[in-house]
């Protein structure tokens, strides 16, 4: 039985392309980094546009999709997917608003109430937000964080069950559970954030300035941490495997390297998260003992050492798993049985390409004792040219073929067939991707160099391809290009309204690795299949559209 399309797949990602379209906007304009400090209300803002209003929602999206495919059965409920879209959209515009409420932004003298200032922590290079508002509008930074999280909560719940039901999960499906519990994760601890921002002296009344200022100091690197790590990348990196394992033809069963990257960069993040953690809880504890008692205070300083090692050793480990990654993924390119490859399988090696370079720099400042220099550098590569990157390629894809499924596929054996690749012009957009990524690599270097006006005429050439890309996703959207071949009735009719096809034989089991596996029409390949030979002395297969080709050789 077919999986159907799910119905809030495009507005989840007509809604992320809007907030990446604004956050980029902000940024070529100089609204916020590098026009604004890393702390400042606007950068904060922009941040979260792009974090929550972009990659997750695309990533969302695409796995109301995505997971019905890998597990063969339905999402348990499509107006679950609806709520949590407006929980998230709305939750969003109320952070947006907090965020540029807090002290120093534009909104800020609109609230009314008593600002405050949270103590820097002891030792931190970096204060997130020195000071909050406890106004009207400041109170809508963690009330938008509950109703983003509820949103986060209601689509986690939705996919969950439908990954229960399909148990033992494939690897591609471990991913994406994993990549859900770290969603949890950073939504929690982000809400947590918010509400210390907004109401700075209510957290200090209730958990005391020690443990906000670590929180402050050390809280925002474990957010970062779970959500581009554990959310982002890891999901990205079991869709990655699933979609272009199809979209090349190359197997799907990654054998023990594609486990042990699972393993690795699981567990080792959470090791990592979970260790700094607890360096973060006791890290004050320890301060406060050792001056009092010494010997319990000496224990708890060891402990926190501890833990610092641990953490070190899940980064390592966490990294390790995606040099794995990136070996395997070089590997199934090797292995793809299409020899030529579509747009967004080509360009997909850049986005790879990025995430190798993240891994050098951050291994490079680790190592040398820069690695707060080079983080602003680090989250912009990773944010823009690993995800971003691999996020509007595979749209490039997904959108025609969930079009193509809309409005050709009911019309399959009622007239002459279109092609997934008849929505899309691939020469005209391939150019666009070329310059998102390169002007993504000039704009690293400007961030590394300092130079701040290449860096917004860099992003300024990202928004122009993001634009272009979306354009192009429109148009396929509304294409209605001339079919190719004759009529051809589907399979699921049987011999039924077959002229001239030969009985012969049986539709074929649908190959796996091809759409035919993933609940779509198989595509039955020579005459056994009940293929017609017209008059040009060709054989006429169902169309498959995955295929450039749709018409086998002749006999």
């Amino acid at each position: 039985m077919g999986v159907r399309v799910s119905r809030w797949t495009l507005p989840y990602f007509a809604a992320a392309l809007t907030c990446f379209a604004t956050a980029q906007v902000a940024l070529a304009l100089g609204w916020a980094y590098p026009g604004a400090s890393l702390s400042a209300p606007a950068t904060l803002a922009t941040v979260h546009l792009l974090t929550i209003g972009w990659l997750s929602l695309l990533i969302l999206g695409a796995l109301q999709q995505f997971v019905p495919v890998i597990t063969g059965r339905s999402l348990a409920s499509d107006t679950a997917a609806a709520w949590a879209l407006g929980l998230v959209v709305s939750g969003l515009a109320g952070m947006v608003v907090g965020f540029l409420s807090l002290f120093g932004g534009p909104l800020a003298g609109v609230s009314t109430g008593v600002s405050g200032t949270v103590p820097p922590p002891v030792g931190a290079q970096q204060a997130v937000a020195p000071a909050g508002s406890g106004g009207p509008l400041a109170v809508a930074l963690p009330l938008g964080g509950t109703l983003v999280l509820t949103g986060f909560a209601v689509a986690t719940v939705n996919l969950a069950i439908g990954l229960w039901r399909a148990r033992p999960l494939v690897l591609p499906a471990r991913f994406v559970a994993v990549g859900l519990n770290f969603l949890l994760l950073t939504g929690g601890l982000g809400v947590l954030l918010a509400w210390i921002l907004a109401h700075p002296q209510g957290a200090v009344r209730h958990l005391g300035a020690p443990l906000v200022a670590r929180l402050l100091g050390r809280g925002l690197p474990l957010h970062m941490a779970a959500g581009i790590g554990g959310w982002f990348t890891l999901t990205a990196m079991g869709v990655a495997y699933k979609l272009l394992s199809m979209f090349t033809l190359a197997p799907e069963d990654r054998g023990p390297a594609g486990r042990w990257v699972l393993r690795l960069s699981a567990a080792g993040l959470l090791l990592a998260w979970l260790g700094g953690l607890a360096h973060l809880l006791l890290a004050g504890t320890a301060g406060g003992t050792a001056a009092g008692t010494g010997a319990a205070g000496e224990g708890l300083a060891g402990l926190a050492q501890v833990l610092s090692g641990l953490a070190t050793a899940g980064w390592v480990a966490a990294g390790v798993g995606v040099v794995i990654y990136l070996c395997d993924m070089r590997r199934l390119y090797r292995q793809r049985r299409r020899k030529v490859l579509e747009l967004n399988a080509r360009c997909a090696p850049w986005a790879f390409g990025a995430l190798a370079v993240a891994m050098g720099m951050l291994a490079a400042g680790a190592l040398t004792g820069r690695l707060a220099a080079v983080t602003p550098a680090l989250a912009y590569l990773l944010l823009f040219g690993w995800l971003s990157g691999l996020g509007l390629t595979q749209l490039y894809k997904i959108v025609p073929f969930l079009t193509w499924l809309e409005k050709f596929g009911p019309r399959l054996g009622r007239g002459p067939a279109v092609r997934v690749q008849d929505l899309v012009n691939e020469r005209r957009a391939q150019p666009w991707f070329r310059l998102y990524f390169a002007a993504v690599a000039v704009a690293t270097v400007a961030i590394l160099a300092g130079w701040d006006d290449l860096w917004r005429a860099m992003t300024a050439l990202t928004l122009a391809s993001t634009l272009a890309i979306a354009l192009e996703l429109w148009r396929a959207r509304r294409a209605e290009p001339r079919p190719h071949g004759a009529p051809v009735p589907p399979p699921w009719l049987g011999e039924r309204g077959r002229t001239g096809a030969s009985t012969a034989g049986t539709i074929p089991r649908p190959d796996p690795r091809t759409a035919a596996g993933e609940g779509f029409p198989a595509q039955p390949v020579g005459k056994r299949a009940g293929a017609s030979r017209p008059a040009g002395g060709r054989w006429t297969a169902w169309p498959n559209p995955w295929s450039p080709r749709m018409t086998s050789g002749k006999r």
